[in-house]
């Protein structure tokens, strides 16, 4: 949490034709206060274009490692990584990335925090069209309501920030209940939906924007309120008679919110999953909110550095000892999607969204590697390094990709995500669901894995609570949704959770394809898959020491869930240590927020 707060971002280099849009220029060159600037719409669009880019410079830079590795779905060789520590539940207050992603995030609240408290109600007294006004406040509350729900899913009960000032002067403060973090974060969005346009400059949010993360808090609420989570006190705010039937509206709510999208919206899927991560293609059809980057600027905050982490540095072309990314940072060679994500891809068959996700041995991409001899790039590594957000070199994105910043907008969330919503909000609290819509729309997300060879595509005639989880699992690798997933079915299925994460479930079906091999090391046969689509591979490496710890969810005697050792609950992890230390109250039994 800031002391200083950014008023705006001040830009000064031109986009690039493949980069984000112009609504990221800032003209301004110097700094103004509130009672100062943001007195037309131009000044306070200007103020909200920065929430798409700076404060969530750190949480895409390390929050992946924190959520991917905790869902297992990242590995390296060796111990010694942080992956690991995430992956086998045990890292501790201090581990990397925690206290960069909590900051990170409540840096967009305090930003956007100032737009609702004041920038808006400024350019309002200043005789800003209202409804253009409460547009921009819509902005920012969607930005708000968006990072709640990250914290929320992280640590599960925080505090809520209403005042920036307030927590300069008093900055020792309780966590509030995760309920009341998710009642905030809705009843934003609802302000965000019923203000934000219908369309938008590409790459603002827009109103079905709002609606779509609106649904992700309403499908998050009713998993809680299956479990009987929620307090008589939540449940009489919300005029519900017990937690079931609080779960039966929210899984309502969230149908007729993802329905709107998927039929009055502008937004579409693409056609080839492969197409979604490249940067020619940034803020495509199928986006409905990304983090903004700047294509071609090295100034800190304002570029992805995904890339660097992630990209293989070794050639695939024995003839052509070039790199993948000719001479760009790429730190990423031993990174690897872990065993039991590749089993399930192959298992699955889409051949678009496995080579959309993971480099596999022997595939070759002709948009990669353009200035080696070649002129593409073919896979020779039998561990599958990590493909998405890897775009590339300079040549192989039109002089966007430079060192620390790849100009890729990372997508938070994808109409991919509303249509398998739309399924899991019908599905509700039933084990399987055959309506024909709810099979259609998930069917029409797996399909389009099937992009490059849809003659091995089959149509599923029903789709079941597993079906669910593991088609987002394979759809969403990579985009920090597969943890919160995990988390959410804790809420009302803790045993099967708890044998999935310690891979118990094989115990009962050793067919099961739903492994969790912690830290498996392995390697993958090409030639098997590339003559049959098969499987071949050896056993993932399974001594002791590569899963110290069992995953619990364990609260004792506590009636609130914090997390002191790493593997004592599903629900959070540890607060970070400077934070913990600097707000001694973190600790402390949550409180009820007033709303």
């Amino acid at each position: 949490m800031k002391k200083k707060i950014i008023f705006m971002c001040f830009l000064t280099a031109a986009l690039l034709p493949t980069g984000c849009e112009d609504f990221l220029h800032v003209a301004s060159d110097t700094q103004k206060t509130g009672g100062e600037s943001f007195r037309t719409i131009e000044d306070l669009r200007s103020a909200t274009a920065y929430l798409y880019t700076n404060p969530w410079f750190e949480f895409n830079s390390n929050s992946y490692t924190v959520l991917e590795g905790r869902a297992n779905n990242i590995v390296t060789d060796g111990t010694g990584v942080t992956f690991y520590s995430y992956a086998t539940f045990s890292e501790n207050s201090s581990t990397a990335g925690l206290n960069n992603t909590w900051n990170s995030l409540y840096n967009v609240i305090t930003q956007s925090d100032y737009v609702v408290n004041h920038y808006a109600p400024t350019a309002r007294e200043s005789g800003v069209d209202e409804a253009k006004a409460n547009a921009c406040e819509g902005e920012a509350r969607f930005m708000r309501a968006t990072a709640y729900w990250y914290l929320a899913m992280i640590w599960h009960d925080v505090p809520i920030v209403d005042s920036p000032e307030e927590l300069v002067l008093s900055p020792i403060i309780p966590c509030n209940r995760f309920e009341d973090v998710i009642q905030y974060a809705i009843n934003d969005l609802k302000y965000a939906a019923q203000w934000l346009p219908e369309t938008d400059d590409k790459g603002r949010v827009t109103k079905y924007s709002a609606e779509a993360m609106l649904a992700r808090l309403y499908l998050t609420a009713a998993d809680f309120a299956l479990g009987g989570h929620f307090s008589q006190e939540y449940l009489t705010r919300n005029e519900a008679a017990s937690n079931a039937d609080l779960a039966t509206a929210y899984f309502a709510q969230a149908k007729t919110l993802t329905n709107d999208v998927l039929t009055q919206s502008q937004y579409g899927l693409l056609d080839d999953y492969e197409d979604l991560f490249k940067v020619k293609n940034n803020n495509n059809d199928e986006t409905l909110f990304g983090i903004q980057f700047i294509p071609g600027v090295t100034t800190y905050g304002l570029g992805n550095s995904r890339q660097d982490a992630l990209a293989t540095g070794a050639s695939a072309e024995k003839n052509d000892k070039g790199t993948l990314c000719n001479g760009l940072n790429a730190w990423g060679g031993s990174v690897y999607g872990q065993y039991d994500l590749l089993h399930l891809y192959v298992l699955d068959g889409g051949l678009s969204r496995l080579r959309g996700n993971l480099f596999v041995a022997s595939y070759n991409y002709p948009y990669l590697g353009t200035h080696t001899a070649n002129g593409s790039w073919t896979v020779e590594n039998n561990k599958c390094n990590i493909k998405k957000f890897v775009v590339g070199s300079s040549q192989d994105t039109e002089g966007v990709a430079i060192n620390g910043n790849s100009g890729l907008v990372t997508p938070i969330i994808r109409l991919a995500e509303v249509y398998l919503m739309y399924a899991e909000a019908v599905l509700g609290a039933a084990d399987e669901t055959t309506d024909a819509l709810a099979v259609e729309r998930f069917n029409r997300v797996n399909r389009r894995a099937f992009y490059m060879n849809p003659d091995d595509y089959t149509a599923k005639d029903k789709v079941t609570r597993n079906d669910l989880f593991k088609e987002r699992r394979m759809e969403f690798f990579m985009e920090l949704l597969f943890w919160p997933d995990i988390k959410r079915r804790s809420f009302y299925d803790n045993a099967w959770i708890e044998k999935y994460l310690n891979d118990e479930l094989r115990n009962e079906d050793d067919q099961t394809e739903l492994t969790n091999y912690h830290w498996g090391i392995y390697n993958y046969d090409p030639s098997s898959y590339a003559e049959n689509h098969g499987w071949s591979a050896n056993s993932p490496r399974r001594d002791g020491a590569t899963n110290p710890l069992r995953a619990e969810h364990d609260m004792g005697s506590a009636t609130y869930v914090h997390s002191v050792d790493a593997n004592d609950n599903i629900w959070a992890l540890p607060y970070p240590e400077v934070e913990a230390s600097k707000n001694t109250r973190l600790n402390e039994e949550p409180v009820p927020y007033n709303f």
